[in-house]
C-alpha cells in the first residue's frame, strides 16, 4: 500500500501523529523554491542564507509573523536587490503566501515555518540587514509574552549587523508607548523615527500594508503606529 504523504510529512511538525491533518500541510511541498518546513534545513543554512537559498550576495532582511504574505511579496516586489526571509507558524498563510510569490515570479523571497524566538538557532552573526515585526499581539494583561521586548535585542546583538534596523508598526498604543519607553535603556540601538500616524507621516508614501492593515483601515478609523529602531553598535 502506497504511503501516504501526511504520514511522512507530519514528523516535521507534530510529536505524535494525528487522525486527521490540515490539508495545507501536504501542499507545503508545491513551493520547495519558497517555503521550507524543515527546522533541520533551516538551521544547515545559517550563516549563508544568501548563496543557500538566493544563489546571491544581497542583503537579507527577516519578518516574524508574516501573515498571509502581504508585507512580504510586497517588499520582495519592490526592493529585489534584497533577500526576504518571512516567519508564519500557520500551514495557510505559509501556502497563500507562496502562491502570492509564485503569481508575481519572486525569487528573492522565502517563507519559513519557525517561530520568533528561535532565530538565532537558523540566522548567523551579523546576517541580517532589517527585522520587520507588523502588528504582532499585543498580549493585553500578559505583556511579558509579547515578541518585542528587550529580550528581543539580545538576540538582535547577534544576528543584526551594525546599522541594521527594527521597523514595528502596531495599532496598539499602549504597545507602541511601552517600547519607545523601554528603547531609552537599550544599550546598542536608538529610536531614529517614530510616528503615531503612520499614514499620515512622510513615511506613508513607501508604506507597504499589511493584509490586517487593510482590513484594519476599511472597518475602523484607527491611527498606525510606527517606529524604527537602529543598531547603532
Amino acid at each position: 500500500m502506497k504511503e501516504r504523504l501526511e504520514d511522512t510529512l507530519w514528523k516535521h511538525f507534530f510529536t505524535n501523529p494525528r487522525t486527521n491533518y490540515n490539508p495545507y500541510m501536504v501542499k507545503l511541498v508545491e513551493y520547495p523554491n519558497h517555503i521550507i518546513y524543515d527546522s533541520e534545513i533551516m538551521d544547515s543554512y545559517r550563516g549563508n542564507w544568501n548563496q543557500k537559498a538566493f544563489g546571491n550576495n544581497n542583503p537579507v532582511y527577516l519578518e516574524i509573523g508574516s501573515g498571509s504574505g502581504n508585507f512580504a511579496v510586497g517588499m520582495a516586489a519592490k526592493y529585489p536587490e534584497r533577500n526576504h526571509l518571512a516567519l508564519e507558524i500557520r500551514f495557510k498563510r505559509l501556502v497563500l503566501s507562496a502562491t502570492k510569490a509564485v503569481k508575481r515570479n519572486l525569487n528573492n523571497v522565502v517563507f519559513l515555518r519557525r517561530r520568533g524566538e528561535d532565530i538565532t538557532k537558523f540566522i548567523g552573526n551579523e546576517e541580517i540587514e532589517g527585522l520587520y515585526i507588523n502588528f504582532p499581539d499585543p498580549w493585553e494583561g500578559n505583556e511579558k509574552n509579547r515578541i518585542l521586548q528587550p529580550k528581543l535585542f539580545e538576540l538582535l546583538d547577534v544576528i543584526m549587523k551594525v546599522d541594521g534596523t527594527l521597523f514595528f508598526k502596531t495599532d496598539h498604543d499602549q504597545y507602541y508607548s511601552d517600547v519607545l519607553e523601554f528603547a531609552k535603556d537599550l544599550k546598542n540601538y536608538e529610536v531614529v523615527y517614530h510616528t503615531p500616524d503612520l499614514h499620515n507621516s512622510p513615511k506613508a508614501a513607501d508604506n507597504i500594508r499589511t493584509e490586517f492593515e487593510d482590513l484594519f483601515i476599511c472597518k475602523h478609523n484607527k491611527n498606525i503606529n510606527y517606529i524604527e529602531i537602529k543598531k547603532i553598535k
